[in-house]
């Protein structure tokens, strides 16, 4: 998810969502960032009664601790979001969504996304889904938000959601096994903030999206880049099919477990094309940049052990990202496949500490990954404008979760997160705390620091990018 990402997913952010509606195997409504057990639903589900429907609304203020050059009107913004989860049963079909939406004040801006939104047939172990939908895939995927298996929204870097596929899905659950079969006509993207042409440049009102550079050295002579966007019919962008199939032995929640998974679809992040036109007469090039689609086979395999209130997993996952030659004298993304290894263990506190806090320890490690423009006859080519597909890619993280005291028999919760990449020489940590005076309001307070240990060893690694982006934030939940 660095700026190529970004820039390429951009490009259709006002692709609509397919309408087609559906639910999660176990048919729970997804619920509303923010929202705990400490909430309950509007109405208890039953097929005479409405749907159940978990909310959120969401006011935020948040200051960066260091001002951009380029953008100061970046350094404070205030944000108004919503989220909307709702469940319906009816006899024959149980439908599902799951959407969000939110408004920058300062910036004018708006977003809204659908996250999951299907509908399925009611079984006790078959199932039949249609529409956009969350399945567990991979652990290294869903845990690390690599956006391989599912797609990723990202309009703040720190806050990456995964989103569901769109298709059909055929599922055969039970405790001991699993078989699900997949397969679609769609296929909706990343997506991250809104880039747009500036002078010449590519830029966006957001502080986790970097430019890439404008400059270019042709036969030892800086020539200055002027780019320029041609995005196709969004039509041609998501109408790519594919299909995979996954199948789980054991149970998840208690015992050992395996889940393997296989497919052949299109790769989440577009790919990026290149013309360059350059006047003799003058040291400036003309860049014009198309985003495209391209596929790759991946596949995973997770194996598991769950006792009491722990779990402890191992992940692996890699892709192949198909080749795709450009015409003439253009320029495209050469995806480098990715072998991700993980491993993760999860526990409970509570027997501990008296209280319900949960705790995951996870180590990441990825081999390739990168990026090379090449050209026509697949040779490398001079300039790469982006050259690496992950954030991290040698890390370990630990959060914790949960209910931290308790102030006039209230409940106060926190999220914390720290991260370590041992490639990037840098960390990253990430807190939370919600204070609820009363059931459905909540007071939040967080803050996030990214450093590096050397600001000139991998400037263009994710960590040393963004080190200016410590920040911290403050607002109002209401949840329902």
């Amino acid at each position: 998810m660095r700026g190529k990402s970004y820039l390429a997913a951009a490009l259709i952010s006002m692709v609509v969502i397919p309408k087609s509606k559906a639910a999660t195997s176990s048919l729970k409504v997804p619920q509303a960032q923010g929202v705990t057990a400490l909430q309950k639903p509007v109405a208890e589900m039953s097929s005479s009664k409405p749907a159940q429907v978990y909310g959120q609304i969401r006011l935020e203020g948040m200051q960066y601790m260091t001002a951009l050059p380029e953008a100061p009107s970046l350094t404070y913004s205030q944000l108004l979001s919503a989220r909307l989860s709702i469940l319906k049963e009816t006899t024959w079909l149980d439908f599902a969504a799951d959407a969000s939406g939110g408004t920058f004040f300062s910036k004018g801006q708006s977003h809204t996304m659908v996250h999951e939104a299907y509908m399925a047939t009611r079984g006790e172990k078959f199932k039949a889904s249609l529409g956009r939908k969350k399945m567990d895939w991979s652990e290294v995927d869903h845990r690390w938000n690599l956006g391989l298996w599912q797609p990723v929204y990202a309009l703040d870097a720190l806050r990456p959601e995964e989103e569901g596929l769109t298709g059909l899905f055929l599922d055969y659950n039970t405790q001991g096994w699993e078989i699900l079969a997949f397969g679609t006509a769609i296929s909706i993207p990343n997506m991250g903030p809104d880039i747009r042409e500036d002078n010449g440049g590519l830029a966006s009102d957001s502080r986790w999206y970097r430019p890439p550079s404008r400059n270019y050295d042709f036969n030892n002579n800086i020539n200055t880049i002027s780019y320029k966007l041609n995005v196709p019919d969004q039509l041609e962008l998501v109408k790519n099919g594919g299909g995979a199939m996954m199948g789980r032995l054991g149970n998840k929640e208690r015992g050992p477990w395996m889940v393997v998974a296989g497919g052949y679809m299109p790769v989440n992040e577009l790919i990026l094309k290149r013309a360059a036109y350059k006047s003799v007469s003058s040291d400036k090039v003309d860049v014009d940049v198309t985003p495209e689609v391209t596929y790759h086979a991946i596949g995973s395999v997770d194996l598991g052990y769950s006792f009491g209130s722990m779990t402890t997993s191992i992940s692996y996952l890699q892709d192949d990202p198909k080749e795709k030659r450009p015409e003439g004298d253009m320029s495209l993304q050469k995806l480098k496949p990715i072998q991700a290894y993980s491993a993760a263990f999860d526990f409970s506190l509570a027997n501990i500490l008296t209280r319900p806090i949960t705790a995951q320890v996870e180590y990441l490690k990825i081999v390739g990954g990168g990026i090379q423009d090449i050209t026509a006859d697949g040779s490398p080519d001079s300039f790469t404008m982006f050259d690496s597909r992950l954030k991290f890619t040698d890390a370990v993280q630990i959060k914790l979760e949960g209910q931290l005291a308790t102030f006039f028999r209230r409940p106060f919760v926190t999220r914390f997160k720290y991260l370590y990449d041992y490639d990037q020489k840098g960390s990253l940590l990430n807190t939370e705390f919600l204070y609820y005076p009363n059931q459905k309001w909540a007071v939040v307070m967080g803050g996030d620091v990214l450093g590096v240990q050397d600001e000139n060893y991998k400037k263009s690694g994710f960590l040393n990018e963004f080190r200016a982006n410590d920040r911290f934030y403050g607002g109002m939940t209401y949840v329902f």
